[in-house]
């Protein structure tokens, strides 16, 4: 399921908050989201458009099987924090700016690092480090 970066962040900080897919389904069926802009400043409009478009694809999305359509640099940082507790000193930006290097992830999160990229985004491993750039 590709989604956008805004969605993106709204699911993962609704996982880390801690709200379960059953949770945010019950929200949108019951039409009562209006709950977690209480606590959030999130737009949950776009949850509702994703469960009215794709309910059974947004399942996948919450449990971390998504593609974000466009992603910058700045995105990449912050979901690297939010969905896998990577924090800016465990890699360094490349000089031109256009990535990240150095970052020590093992296979399993690497795949998932790749899975949730835009198509413009390359990773390259060297030994125990990937780099992802444009």
């Amino acid at each position: 399921m590709a989604i956008s970066m805004m969605e993106a962040y709204t699911i993962e900080l609704l996982k880390t908050h801690p709200y379960t897919f059953e949770q945010i389904k019950q929200y949108i069926e019951n039409d009562e989201l209006h709950r977690l802009k209480e606590t959030y400043d999130i737009d949950t409009e776009s949850l509702k458009t994703l469960w009215n478009e794709q309910a059974e694809e947004m399942e996948q999305a919450f449990a971390g099987n998504y593609k974000v359509k466009f992603v910058t640099i700045n995105g990449l940082r912050n979901l690297l924090r939010m969905r896998f507790q990577i924090s800016d000193d465990q890699y360094e930006l490349l000089p031109e700016g256009n990535g990240l290097q150095s970052l020590h992830v093992d296979p399993i999160i690497e795949q998932q690092i790749r899975a949730m990229l835009s198509s413009n985004w390359k990773v390259d491993r060297s030994g125990e480090q990937i780099t992802l750039f444009v």
